[in-house]
């Protein structure tokens, strides 16, 4: 395949010394610092046990990467974490525990019910917990033992927020792995395949430069289908002329990465130039807003502040941006009133687009780390970015 000129440039000189410094690299991760700043954001010596039994928040904690857990931590004189799992992860949970750096008790003694740890007979002070993550089924045992909640959601996400050296490592090397795999996988499209062929190229890429699997299901959309912001790939071949969308991202020591790229196999309609400008300006507007001493929101009013003055906000249907981590939706996100300072050590994503029904859509997306001044895209737009020109 042939590419010719007009991408969308975001790769910088300092996204490249990004790369080439944590790609392959392995960096301790000292989860002892993680529960000082959890103490630090809980704020109340009353406040000493925390219990999660969300999966992300545990890995988050002391390294566990099972897919059964619930983890208890009391905070005494040395902080002391209990993680409830079954026999599949025994040998690997103390693995994980001794990479991540924390002391972590492993075994099968529940913490919830009338046997677990914190039964209703066990004595406590208030139990901090995430609402937001909080099963129902978690939710109705502490409260049925008689235990105080205490919501600290909004301590948690700011702690998770801001990202620690080995999180943005595993997230740049992440963003290099999804960016060899969709390089390889665009070099299919000569083979006219199928928007789930095309998806399935990218999976596979993704394990063979070295990712765990992707980030979430790859998104693929050809012709008018582009309009459907989250389209799900189908049969459908994708053959020129065709505008594509390709939603994508892989995951490394359970980091995520994000990115979407829109193009059009051979020459564009001139309503197509004109959106795909638009959204790039939109997409440039709130990049120049992604700095300390901005708030979260204002990467979202920019956005919709450019679109707006073509006349073609009311044609963006989600978000503009949102944080990425261990989860591939995490806050802080752009679009809601809970507004969240913008600091060094985040990873957000910027992504414009625009959605005409049963014609075309278009939405550029990049992952970047924020920092003193100017945000790094740690995802690369040169790569993988427009095509306007002929398959060859």
């Amino acid at each position: 395949m042939t590419k010719e000129s007009n991408y969308l440039h975001t790769q910088t000189r300092l996204s490249q010394q990004i790369h080439s410094q944590t790609s392959g690299a392995n960096h301790a991760i000292n989860g002892a610092k993680r529960l000082d700043a959890l103490l630090d954001l809980l704020g109340t010596p009353s406040t000493n046990i925390l219990f999660t039994d969300h999966l992300p928040m545990i890995q988050y904690l002391c390294g566990f990467r099972g897919s059964n857990g619930t983890l208890l931590v009391r905070f005494n004189e040395v902080p002391e974490l209990y993680l409830c799992t079954d026999g599949r992860y025994l040998e690997q949970a103390k693995i994980d525990a001794e990479r991540h750096g924390v002391a972590l008790a492993i075994g099968f003694e529940p913490i919830l019910g009338s046997n677990g740890l914190l039964s209703s007979g066990s004595r406590t002070s208030a139990i901090a917990v995430d609402l937001h993550s909080l099963t129902l089924t978690s939710y109705l045992a502490l409260t049925e033992a008689g235990h105080q909640l205490v919501d600290v959601s909004a301590a948690l996400m700011t702690m998770r927020a801001r990202k620690d050296p080995s999180e943005i490592a595993a997230i740049t090397e992440a963003c290099r792995i999804a960016d060899l795999a969709m390089d390889a996988t665009l070099e299919h499209l000569d083979d006219q395949p199928s928007e789930l062929e095309l998806a399935g190229w990218f999976e596979y890429y993704v394990r063979v430069h070295g990712g765990e699997g992707v980030s979430f299901p790859t998104i693929v959309a050809s012709g008018a289908r582009t309009s459907l912001p989250h389209a799900q790939p189908t049969r459908q071949r994708i053959v020129a002329p065709t505008p594509v969308v390709v939603d994508f991202g892989a995951k490394f020591e359970g980091y995520c990465s994000d990115s979407t790229r829109s193009f059009f196999l051979g020459d564009p309609p001139e309503d197509y130039r004109l959106a795909y400008e638009q959204v790039a300006g939109a997409k440039a507007a709130a990049v120049a807003r992604l700095e300390p001493g901005d708030r979260v929101h204002s990467v979202e009013s920019a956005a919709r502040t450019s679109l707006r003055e073509h006349g073609v906000e009311q044609y963006l249907l989600h978000g503009v941006g949102h944080s990425v981590g261990l989860e591939i939706h995490e806050p802080p996100i752009t679009s809601t009133g809970t507004d969240t300072d913008i600091e060094a050590n985040m990873c957000l994503t910027v992504e414009p687009g625009l959605y005409f029904a049963g014609s075309f859509g278009i939405r550029l997306e990049d992952l970047y780390l924020t920092t003193a001044s100017k945000p790094i895209a740690l995802t690369d737009s040169s790569a993988t970015g427009m095509c306007f020109g002929r398959i060859g």
